[in-house]
């Protein structure tokens, strides 16, 4: 933690970033000018080549800032390596969407796999959620998870092992429901299950650490 502008995004971010950028230039001139997606919706090439290398940049960013101004700073010590590997996922995996909404507009491949990658994120930092500490930026914050360490701890253990089930759930849903205009529900159902369960856990955890012994 020395202040350098990429240590808090590993490398292979800012590589699957690059990538994503060059091939969207390639890929500009071939394209429509308007390109319609599968809710019959027409996009200026413009925007569905740069819109989402720009997003991923500025979450690049933003995760340079993000520890730098929170309150309970000094605890990114203690799991640095976790809160860069989550940036770097996060960023990787919008990058593999991105190449999915490519691929669509070119018609050699499905926007199917755009929900599997984020099912494959839930999968990848699954094992990461346990090693979190708390913060205000990053991991299951509740009123109860911030004010309670042992509830923090025992929500994101507990939100590790379900990731991985929620990332199934989306990645089995990406290839069964109905292609057009389902394709969010893949997602949103387990996440939305994910978190509620988590947020109910986390008050219980927090009421069980407060009880006398």
């Amino acid at each position: 933690m020395n202040g350098k502008c990429l240590e808090a995004i590993p490398w292979w971010a800012w590589g699957a970033w690059g990538l994503a950028l060059a091939l969207g230039i390639l890929a500009y001139p071939h394209l429509p000018v308007q390109i319609v997606g599968q809710a019959h919706r027409a996009t200026p090439r413009f925007e569905v080549v740069f819109y989402e290398p720009a997003l991923m940049l500025a979450v690049m960013l933003l995760w340079q800032v993000l520890w730098r101004i929170d309150p309970k700073r000094r605890n990114y010590r203690e799991f640095w390596a976790a809160y860069r590997y989550i940036g770097g996922v996060v960023v990787a995996g919008m990058g593999f969407v991105y190449l999915t909404v490519l691929g669509h507009a070119f018609e050699v491949a499905t926007l199917r796999f755009a929900p599997t990658a984020v099912g494959a994120m839930f999968w990848l930092i699954a094992g990461a959620l346990p090693r979190l500490r708390p913060n205000w930026w990053v991991g299951i914050r509740t009123p109860w998870t911030l004010s309670s360490e042992q509830s923090w701890h025992r929500t994101h253990e507990l939100g590790g092992k379900l990731a991985v089930l929620a990332g199934a759930a989306i990645v089995a849903l990406a290839w069964v429901v109905p292609a057009n205009g389902m394709l969010l529900v893949a997602v949103a159902a387990p996440v939305i299950c994910w978190t509620l369960i988590l947020v109910v856990a986390s008050y219980f955890f927090a009421q069980h650490s407060n009880r006398p012994n």
